[in-house]
């Protein structure tokens, strides 16, 4: 705990270089998704409360994501970046041509969907720059609103059972939510392939 403490204490004394950092991690965060967007923004949150930590997450994490939708949209074609291609890639991309908004919304906000995979998909299927941008950061910040929300106060997160159980309940949710997205994805997959048997069926009875 003491050391926890020093580290806060040194965060409050490079308070400007501190929050580079924070912008920086949720940057390169969107090139590298092993790494824990959760985590770091729950950091965030904890070192500069919840409303600066959350506009510093948000913004490092929004323009991270809009470069890599930038940089392969740019390259779309190039044999590298088709490496990125794979079943679940193409699948999404048949997918996604059909939706909008709001599934790139609800894809954002939920922490339990892939959003590496939905940025590059994005890129792949050739949607707009101007499309994405909102849809992505309107997700993003919801997202990134109610993880902030916690740990700006963990000690009243931890002794509130009421925010306990709405923490749970948004879990849930968005568990909930994540598991229809990719269950959609997979049935749209599926029905895909069935039309596509179904045609070349008719073409050699033909």
């Amino acid at each position: 705990m003491e050391h926890i403490q020093n580290l806060f204490n040194l965060a409050q004394d490079y308070w400007i270089f501190t929050m580079i950092i924070g912008v920086f991690s949720t940057f390169i965060e969107s090139f590298l998704p092993v790494l824990p967007l959760v985590g770091i923004v729950s950091i965030n949150a904890a070192i500069f409360g919840a409303l600066i930590g959350l506009i510093i997450s948000w913004i490092g994490s929004g323009l991270g994501t809009a470069a890599v939708f930038l940089v392969i949209s740019k390259f779309n074609d190039n044999k590298l970046f088709n490496k990125l291609r794979n079943e679940k890639t193409e699948k999404a991309i048949k997918w996604m041509e059909e939706k909008g908004f709001k599934l790139l919304f609800i894809a954002y906000a939920c922490p339990f969907v892939p959003s590496f995979l939905v940025t590059i998909t994005s890129a792949f299927c050739k949607r707009s720059f101007r499309d994405f941008v909102p849809a992505m950061l309107a997700g993003k910040f919801i997202m990134f609103l109610v993880v902030s929300y916690i740990a700006g106060d963990i000690k009243g997160f931890i002794t509130s059972p009421f925010k306990i159980a709405l923490f749970i309940g948004i879990a849930f949710i968005a568990w909930t939510i994540g598991a229809k997205v990719n269950k959609s994805l997979d049935e749209y997959h599926d029905n895909h392939e069935n039309v596509k048997d179904l045609k070349n069926h008719r073409d050699c009875i033909q």
